[in-house]
C-alpha cells in the first residue's frame, strides 16, 4: 500500500512539473501579446468565457469540470497581473 501511494505521488509530481511548465509557456505568450501591442482591449469577457468553457470541456469527467473552471479562472486572473508588468 505504501509503495502504491509513493508511486501515485510520483506520478502526480511529474504532472505538476508539466503543468507548471505549460503555465509558464502560457504566461510568456500572454506577456508577448501585451509587449507587442497586439491586445486591443484590456479585458475581453467573451474570450475569457470561451477559455473557461473550453477548459471545462477538456476536463472530460463531469466531476472535474467545476474544479478545472475555477483553476482556469485563477489562471486568467494571474495572466492579467503578468500582462500589467
Amino acid at each position: 500500500m505504501a509503495d502504491r501511494l509513493l508511486e501515485l505521488r510520483k506520478k502526480i509530481d511529474g504532472l505538476d512539473a508539466r503543468v507548471a511548465g505549460l503555465l509558464a509557456r502560457r504566461f510568456k505568450l500572454a506577456r508577448a501579446i501585451t509587449r507587442e501591442g497586439l491586445k486591443k482591449k484590456p479585458v475581453d469577457p467573451a474570450r475569457e468565457k470561451r477559455v473557461l468553457a473550453n477548459a471545462a470541456a477538456a476536463a472530460g469527467d463531469k466531476a472535474f469540470r467545476e474544479a478545472v473552471r475555477a483553476i482556469f479562472s485563477e489562471v486568467i486572473r494571474q495572466t492579467k497581473k503578468i500582462q500589467k508588468c
